[in-house]
This record gives structure tokens, sequence and C-alpha cells, in this order.
């Protein structure tokens, strides 16, 4: 069910009339046109996504799980740079399904049309930081975004908020592959995505976050391919033909795209121009972009592992990294109370789970291991006396050979002790009557061979010296 959404208004024809007044059309796409709406109690602008396809009378839960923004609202929640929904509205009488969220003020690609680009390095870095943090977000969750373009990265704030927006194409892992062949705008889709037949990732989002850096630092597309195949020209004439290995790759599930290139036409291996030809390492964010531009998807930087770059280093202590924290914070009280409220686990549990927090780069704090299990408390509690206990046992052990030692040597002199070779042999020798032997712990819980596990006994030539009433086992010298 959505948030703010009650389970009424789902199928009130009028509660969208009702509460808002639509004002003008702000965009147009294939599925779906977008409003500027006024809330009438407090006149506030949102946007209203009204879709296209016509969904009759009634809606049930699949269906509204169905739609893509919907899903993605229920299953990730609010985050600073991701833009989700206020609430959603069925209208009967057009079979229309409303989708209502915060309002932008415009999007990359305005700025981009404005002539405002090449944008400046903190502003580049800035809009990236934040990007990257959204996208980290929704991968972690298990979805892929699919549609990474300027126009979805929307502004406010004087152009300093930056938010990813239009979840209308994202799919989670669990669907499994294939997915869906056509996605994403040509410009910005990634190699694995043209040369097969849905076996992609989500390191899709990060080669299209490429392709909008480059964008933003020159003014210009990096790849404005006519078709399909087009699109891997120029690719290939920059980045180089991709090597066998990664051929096979691809051709395990190839696309029409793949059986033109390779099979069919067979082109001939090119070098490739390289990156830095046409993106100069002198430009803003070249180590940034270096790694997300890259065709085997394998070697492609994670989200999580570009925001640890030295690059961010100067967003550390701005607004921009005190909203993660703040989210950060919201998230960890959030599974703190949930845990709280489905009593799985106690305060011990709790304390712990605070102590797996940890600094991950400039990025803020890092909610690490989230699903605690209610036992693990007790675990470490037996743990810890199971530890306790072994080390009483070797210190029980060892006062005890000790004293069997010390009764046979000179207490003033060191001395080497040399055993019986026929006795080592023996000692070898399991002992099939002791049910708990080293030999014999096979089918022993992992708890008792921990107990039950013998000390080590002096190795064969070992030296003892007595130092202040402290044995102590040294090797010996050569």
């Amino acid at each position: 069910m959505l948030l703010n959404v009650p389970p009424s208004s789902k199928d009130n024809s009028n509660s969208f009339n009702t509460e808002f007044d639509l004002k003008k059309k702000i965009g147009e796409g294939t599925f779906s046109d977008v409003w500027l709406c006024v809330q009438r109690n407090n006149k506030r602008e949102y946007a209203a996504k009204v879709l296209k396809k016509n969904y009759g009378c009634t809606v049930d839960a699949d269906t509204w799980n169905s739609i893509s923004e919907v899903n993605v609202s229920n299953s990730v929640g609010k985050h600073p740079f991701l833009i989700m929904l206020e609430a959603a509205y069925h209208e009967k009488e057009t079979g229309k399904i409303i989708l209502v969220s915060e309002l932008m003020k415009k999007s990359l690609y305005d700025i981009i049309e404005n002539g405002e680009c090449p944008l400046s390095d903190n502003r580049i870095k800035t809009y990236m930081y934040q990007m990257l943090e959204g996208l980290r977000y929704l991968h972690e969750n298990g979805f892929i975004h699919r549609d990474i373009k300027p126009e979805n990265i929307l502004l406010r704030s004087r152009d300093r908020l930056l938010k990813i927006g239009d979840f209308g194409t994202t799919c989670h892992y669990t669907s499994g592959h294939p997915y869906t062949e056509y996605v994403a705008t040509r410009w910005y889709r990634s190699p694995e995505c043209l040369l097969t037949r849905g076996w992609y990732n989500s390191k899709m989002d990060i080669w299209a976050t490429g392709c909008v850096l480059y964008e933003i630092a020159t003014g210009h597309p990096l790849f404005d391919g006519r078709d399909e195949n087009d699109q891997m020209e120029k690719v290939d004439y920059v980045l180089g033909s991709p090597d066998q290995r990664l051929i096979n790759k691809f051709k395990k599930h190839k696309s029409d795209v793949f059986i033109a290139r390779y099979e069919i036409k067979r082109n001939e291996r090119t070098a490739g121009v390289g990156l830095h030809s046409v993106y100069q390492p002198y430009r803003p964010a070249y180590e940034l972009i270096k790694d997300m531009v890259v065709y085997d998807p394998s070697k492609r930087y994670s989200a999580d592992r570009l925001l640890r770059k030295a690059y961010f280093y100067d967003i550390k202590n701005t607004g921009y990294e005190y909203k993660m924290r703040e989210f950060d914070k919201f998230l960890r009280n959030k599974t703190i109370i949930t845990l709280f409220d489905n009593k799985q686990i106690s305060n011990s549990t709790i304390n712990r789970q605070s102590s797996l927090i940890k600094k991950q780069g400039p990025g803020g704090d890092r909610l690490q291991n989230l699903q605690t299990r209610s036992g693990n408390a007790e675990i470490f509690d037996r743990l810890s006396d199971i530890s306790q206990k072994i080390e009483q046992t070797k210190l029980d052990k060892n006062k005890s050979n000790s004293n069997k030692i010390c009764s046979k040597v000179n207490m003033k002199k060191s001395i080497i002790i040399q055993e019986p070779e026929n006795t080592y042999q023996e000692n070898k020798k399991p002992n099939p009557s002791n049910k708990y032997s080293k030999t014999n712990t096979k089918d022993i819980p992992s708890v008792k061979q921990m107990l039950t596990t013998s000390v080590s006994t002096l190795n064969k030539g070992s030296v003892i010296k007595i130092v202040k009433n402290k044995l102590v086992n040294r090797p010996p010298f050569r």
C-alpha cells in the first residue's frame, strides 16, 4: 500500500479532483503525461503523472504493484536524492491512474539545452555525488533504474539539489534474466544492453551516468548513434572493439545487433582512440568517468565504489553529506523501531546493531547487516562462554604440564626436553575408545568440538625457560 494514500482514496474517482487542481502540462512521454497540479488546502505545487493506459473501473493490488513507480515507492521509500510518490489515485470514469510526486523546477536536459554547459568542476562534483548516492541506495534495494538520462535528472533549489526521477522502466533483480531488451534511451544504453537480449545488471545505470557526466562537462553527448548499430560503431571508435573473451560472453545471449556486427558483417577489430582523446585527463572528473564508461560491465565500478574515490573528498562536511547522514540516522532509527515493534531482538542486540555501522568513505555512515536475527545476542554470549572455557582449559593443562616438567628439571638452568621416539609415535595414534578424540569429531556438534579439542602439547625439541616463576615456551636456539 502506498505511503500517505488511504485505501479508500485509491478507488474514489473524485479524490484527485477534490484535492488537486490541474494547471498545465509540463511534460509528455510515450506512456504518460506530466501535469503541474496544486493542492487545494495548502496551495502547494506537485507533479501529477497521468498514465495513458486505461485500467478499467477497478484496480486490484496486483495491478497496483505492476506499476513500477508504485512498486519502487512501496519497496524503497524516501531518499534525499530520489523522487518518490506522494500519493496515487484511480479515476473510475476514465480508468486512468494518476501518480502524484514532488515538483522539480527543471532537469539537466534543460541546462544542456540552455547552453549552460560545460559546468564548473564543483557543480559537476555535487551533481555526481547526489546521482551516485541515489543509485547506490536504489541498487542496494535490488532495483535497476534502466533509463538514466538528462531528462530524468531533476533539479531544484537554485540548481543545487538533484534528484533522480521517472521510475517507469525500473525493474527488480528478482525478476531474473533476461530483462526487457529495448530499454534506456539509445545514447545512454550500455554495450551489454545493445549486444545481448536483456542480459544486463545495475552496471548499465553506471554507464548511463558516465554518459551524462560527459554531456554536462562538454555540452554534447558522448555516443549519439543514429541507430543501434551506429551506436556501437561510436562506442568502438572510442573504446575499441571488445576482446574475444568479452565477445564470447555476449555471444551466449546475442542480440540482432551482435549478429549483424560479429557474425554477418564480421567487423575488423579496432583499437579505438581512447577515452582520453575525447575527454582529456585535465577535464573535471576524468578519474571518475574512466571507471564508469568501461566496455566490460564486470570491470565497471559500482556506485558504492565510485563514491569512495578521492574525487569526492571535498563533499565531506557539506550540506549534501549532512543530508545523507540524516537519512542514515533515519534508517537506523527506523530499523530499531521495527525490531522493537516485532519483539524480535533484545536490548543487547540493538546495542550490537549500532556497532555494525561503520564509515565507508565520503558517502557518510552506512548501515551494515540490517537483517540481524534475534538469536545473535544469545549466540554471541554462548560463544564468549565457550571461548572462556577453552582458554581456562588451556591454562589448567599448561599449569599441570609445567608442574610435571618443573619437578624433573633443574630450576636454575634452561634445558631441552627430548621425548623418546617411540613415545612420540605412539602418542600420534588415535585412541578408538575416546569418543571425542581429534580423529573422531566428524559427527560431533561444532560447540562440543570446540570444548573437546585437546590443547596442543609442547613440540618436540622445545626449550623450557623459567623466568620469575613463569613458564615460557620458546623455540629452540639455532
